[in-house]
Order: C-alpha cells, then structure tokens, then sequence
C-alpha cells in the first residue's frame, strides 16, 4: 500500500538521493535497512505516519536522535518514524520555560538556552536527541547540582496509539506523565514535544584530575571516597582507560566558584597525589563542548561499531571489585574500551524512588561499560568483553541498570532498569497501549509471566503485586 497522500512530511525509500543517510544505523553493530523513512515536520504528520504504517500493518520505530546503542530506532525491513524535522526551540518570555521538539539535538538546544543565560541538567553528548534522553532519566553534566533531567520535565505532547494527540502533565493524565518520567522511549507513544523548567547559569568552574596506571587502585578508591561525601555541587565523573593508555581521569562541573572547589576537592588530592590537574573558571556553554571532547570518538561520530552496558553501584567499591576492574582493562580487545564513571547521589537523591519512574535515586555511582572499536571481525570479542565485565562486576552492584543504556545482552533487564516502579509501569502501559502497538526487544510489556518474573528476577513481593494486579498473562 502506498503511503497517503495526507502525510505532510517527506517519505524517502531506497534510490531516494537522501535514503542511505537517513536510514543509516549509528551503531553498525546493529545496522537494519528500513524499507521506508517517513521524516516528520509537525505533530500532524507524526499523527498521519502513526495512522499510516498502522494501515499498511508494518512494522515501525520511532527515531529522535537515532543515537540507540542497540539500534532500536531503525529496523529491518520496517519503517522508521522520524522526528528530525520537529527540532524547533521555544523559549517562554520570562525564560523560566523552554518547549523543545521530539527530534531537537541536546547541543543544539543549550546553545539556545546559553544565549539567554539559563540552562537544563542534560546529558554530556550534545549530538544526541532529546527524546530518549529526558525520557529514561537524563543523567549528566549538572545531575548532582540540579537533579536528572526528568525531573525538570513539566510536561510533553504524546500520540498515543489511538492517534490521538495528548498534553501530559500533572493535571492531564497524571500517571501517564509519571511513566514517561523514566519509563524509557518506545513504550507509550510518540513525544512530539517537551516543555522543561530551565534554570539560570553563568561561568562555572570545570576541573580535570589525572592520574597514571600505577595509581589505578589508589584513585579509584580516593575519587568514590571523595564522591560519597563531596558537596551536591560538585558533578564529577571518572574515567577508566586501558592500561596501554596510562591513564585515569575524574572530571566535572563544578557549579559554584573556584575558590570553592579548590577547598572541596582537597580530600581527593591528598588521598592519592595527581599527575596533573586543572582547575579554571570557563562559561557554562564552553564546559559543555569540553566535557564532549572528553567523551571520545564515538560521541562524535556519525556511525559507529560500538557496545555498552550500565550499572548502579550503591557504596564504594572494595579491593576486589577495584581489581576486577584493573584486570578487564589491563588487556581489552580494544584501545578505546573503557569504564566511565557517572557520580551520582546530590539532588538526584532527593526525590523518593517512586516519586517518577525513574528509580535510581539511592545510587551512589552508575557504571558503564563501553567500547568501540573500527572491524566486523572484531564484534564477538568486545561484545564478549562487555558482557563478561558485566558479569564479573555484578556481586558489586546493586543489581540495577540505566535504561538509556540499553543492552540487549542484559538477562534481567526489566527489573534492573524498573525495579519497585515495574508493577505501575505496566499498569500505565495496560490503559493507554492495551494493544502494545509500541514496542521493541525493550519495552515496557502489557503482561507478564511466571516465567517471565523468574528469568527476570523479580523478587517474590514485586510479583505478588503483579499478581494481585492481574498483570500477569
């Protein structure tokens, strides 16, 4: 069947001069050839293309950013809903508010904020989209001064599987808006926009610690000290490279004045003596294109092969844990593999559990496993290495894994990504997609089994309310 004459955006299929770059996969580890690529240029087309692939019974995903490390914005022979053309960026007048497109890149939007001096806690890679971002949790660049993106989302335009267009608030379908507070993308509709409080921000002060390979031990147990007792201001990250490298690196944003961090940071370099440091005062926009430099290739890169996996780790770490770590990265299949290290706690924290869907609120660090590296040859083993590092470390965790890293090779991922919050998210899921027309390998179910909560470890309470719910099948 032919796409309708009433869609208003642009469709490109294969010949199309523009279709081999729009239907590229990020992550070529996971590359699929749509048939199809529909780009939306307003929330009716969005509607339109909904009702259209619906129509037609294809198969379809829905892209913002394209930056899935599992590739599940694109698929084989399915069509792909692009948002691309909704990137526009609506600042309200006072400032205080700013409506944001489902397809507007996250640098793209704080060069906008920048301009008038305020900004949003989002994430450390400006190229990815919005969407999936605020809607796993958006952890990044000022999550311990300001609290997870999510947290600042006030509310957001869905089509939902009826076609219909919703505004989702506080007032408005509540517990749907609770649900895509954390919930994850793909699971209850289309987000066609988000309206996110801003808040005012000036120069901040950024800092990079480094320290050699024969201090590994020593900095990774000075930082998450230092982490576990720092001022909420201080939003710092540490990264841990392969030994051929030489090299470990905390980093951050501090969002107060130097003279400030300078007192603050004493305890980490008295406990294990740096090689170098730096410490300087810098406008906020200009910290953003830094902490992307530190990110690496991959951030930048229009396509990568690549593999990650998350964790939440509740406590500092002991000696063995330290030397897990230190022996996978002795020797990894890639140069570029590395362990990057998320410092959470701060205002993240004072929210409850339950208070959004995002449950990771007593997390002290969140851990992620990644490399990248250039050959196909070359997938099975650093898939393997990610996959066994995970494992390795998991009686070093609390179990726990971020959403917004999506590993498709994670066994108990519904309950590491969800936890308590699980039993409500299907509720939500249940009343507004009963026929689960979104879904991927990781959505939110309608339904679950016996089995299912076996293989997913759900503890016994968490499956008596499931039950008690009938939301087992």
């Amino acid at each position: 069947m032919a796409t309708p004459a009433r869609f208003t955006g642009t469709v490109l299929t294969p010949g199309d001069a523009r279709f081999e770059d729009a239907s590229r996969t990020w992550n070529a580890c996971y590359a699929s050839r749509p048939r199809e690529v529909m780009v939306c240029d307003s929330t009716q087309a969005v509607v339109d293309a909904l009702r259209s692939v619906r129509e037609r019974d294809l198969p379809f995903r829905v892209r913002s950013g394209g930056h899935s490390m599992a590739g599940l914005s694109s698929l084989e022979d399915g069509v792909i809903i692009d948002l691309g053309g909704l990137d526009s960026i609506t600042l309200s007048e006072d400032g205080s508010l700013v409506t944001v497109g489902g397809g507007a890149h996250l640098g793209d939007l704080y060069r906008v904020l920048w301009k008038a001096g305020v900004t949003i806690p989002a994430g450390t890679c400006p190229r990815i989209g919005i969407g999936g971002h605020v809607l796993g949790g958006g952890m990044g660049m000022l999550s311990r001064s300001r609290g997870a993106l999510v947290d600042h989302l006030v509310g957001l335009e869905l089509v939902g599987a009826d076609g219909r267009v919703r505004h989702v608030d506080e007032g408005e379908h509540p517990d749907l808006f609770w649900a895509c507070r954390g919930g994850g993308g793909g699971s209850y509709g289309i987000a066609t926009s988000y309206t996110l409080r801003t808040s005012p921000i000036g120069d901040v002060t950024i800092f990079t610690i480094g320290w050699d390979w024969g201090r590994f031990a020593p900095a990774v147990k000075a930082w998450q000290s230092w982490l576990a007792a720092t001022d909420d201001r201080v939003n710092t990250f540490l990264s841990l490279f392969p030994r051929e490298q030489d090299l470990l690196v905390a980093f951050g944003v501090f969002d107060g004045p130097a003279a400030e961090f300078e007192e603050l940071v004493r305890p980490l370099l008295a406990a294990a003596e740096p090689q170098t440091q730096v410490i300087e005062v810098v406008p906020f926009i200009q910290a953003v294109d830094t902490v992307e430099a530190l990110q690496g290739e991959a951030a930048v890169a229009d396509q990568v092969r690549a593999q990650g996996s998350s964790a939440i780790i509740g406590e500092p770490l002991d000696d063995e844990a330290i030397a897990t770590l230190q022996e996978f990265l002795t020797d990894p299949p890639s140069h570029r593999a590395e362990v990057a290290v998320y410092g959470m706690g701060g205002v993240i924290g004072h929210r409850s559990r339950t208070e959004t869907a995002f449950v990771h609120r007593t997390g002290l660090m969140a851990f992620e496993y990644r490399t990248d590296w250039d050959l196909p040859e070359n997938d099975a083993e650093n898939l393997a290495w990610v996959k066994a590092l995970r494992h390795a470390m998991a009686e070093h965790t609390t179990g726990a894994a971020y959403v917004n890293t999506i590993d498709l090779a994670l066994e108990n991922w519904l309950w590491a990504y969800y936890e308590e919050n699980l039993p409500r998210l299907i509720e939500v899921k249940r009343r507004y997609d009963p026929g689960n027309v979104f879904h991927h390998p990781h959505s939110i179910p309608v339904s679950l089994t016996e089995q299912d909560i076996a293989r997913h470890g759900i503890p016994e309470t968490v499956a008596a309310e499931l039950r008690s719910a009938g939301l087992l099948s």
